[in-house]
């Protein structure tokens, strides 16, 4: 199994990139006819090429969303666990998506930090984990 590190844990699924190059390449050929050869039809098919884009787009961040709402999910209750009594509500979705990537074992010093203000981003969060802990299933 490979390893999951900072620097190789943002992907985009290469389904994603070939449907859209795809959607964005026949939109593109439909708006040229269209324009080189107007009839209705050319048109029609130009706008409803393009119409496809932004659902191309909602696609893959709704399933992002819906991730985010397990993951926030899943922090609260391992934080919970590990930081039993202690108010982590100040933490944004961002820290707690950053945090994740984190070990039980460092979880506690890097909550912390965060609650002090030491990091001005989620991706400082996810620089300062030592002990990664992969997520493949992330979309």
């Amino acid at each position: 199994m490979r390893t999951q590190t900072y620097a190789n844990h943002r992907t985009i699924p290469p389904v994603y990139l070939v449907a859209g190059v795809a959607i964005l390449t026949w939109a593109g050929y439909n708006l040229y006819y269209a324009v080189l050869n107007p009839s209705c039809g050319a048109w029609l098919a130009a706008v409803g090429t393009t119409a496809l884009l932004p659902v191309w787009f909602a696609a893959r961040r709704n399933s992002q969303k819906m991730q985010d709402r397990i993951i926030r999910l899943e922090m609260e209750v391992r934080l919970a666990r590990l930081l039993p009594g202690r108010d982590l509500a100040a933490l944004t979705l961002g820290q707690l998506v950053a945090l994740r990537f984190a070990s039980d074992r460092e979880m506690p010093a890097l909550v912390e930090r965060t609650l002090q203000g030491e990091f001005a981003s989620a991706d400082a969060i996810k620089r300062a984990v030592t002990d990664w802990q992969a997520d493949w299933q992330r979309v």
